[in-house]
């Protein structure tokens, strides 16, 4: 959870909350919405791409995180996957299939967050790209 608060997210989608048009929000406080509303039903619908950019961002660093976690565990039955990855190369022996194994293991949630989530990030990708 601390990793989602890392600088680049909070830009992202600083600069998607300012993209959206004021006069939505002012039409919405007519209607008489209060601010929590006009945050979960305009402005939070209106960024979902950005929002799946961040995700996807703040679970790649999080999963791929190797030096807190090393400096932080010491007992080897609580090593994240990144680590074991690192211990499954030898010093004197090296298995290129378990690696290669581990690797694969390793990389997978990471495609299948990206599968479920292509198309919100694409989208966010070009959200503050087309004016308009």
């Amino acid at each position: 959870l601390p990793a989602c608060v890392s600088a680049m997210n909070v830009l992202l989608m600083r600069n998607a909350f300012l993209n959206l048009p004021y006069e939505i929000e002012e039409a919405a406080f007519v209607d008489g919405a209060n601010a929590w509303q006009r945050f979960l039903r305009i402005a939070l619908p209106s960024v979902k791409g950005t929002l799946a950019v961040v995700a996807i961002f703040a679970f790649m660093g999080a999963w791929d995180d190797f030096l807190w976690p090393l400096i932080v565990l010491s007992d080897p039955s609580k090593f994240t996957l990144t680590i074991g990855l690192n211990y499954l190369h030898g010093t004197f022996a090296n298995d290129e299939r378990l690696v290669a194994a581990g690797t694969i293991i390793a990389v997978a949630p990471l495609i299948i967050l990206f599968a479920c989530l292509q198309r919100y990030f694409f989208r966010g990708v070009g959200e503050g790209a087309v004016k308009g």
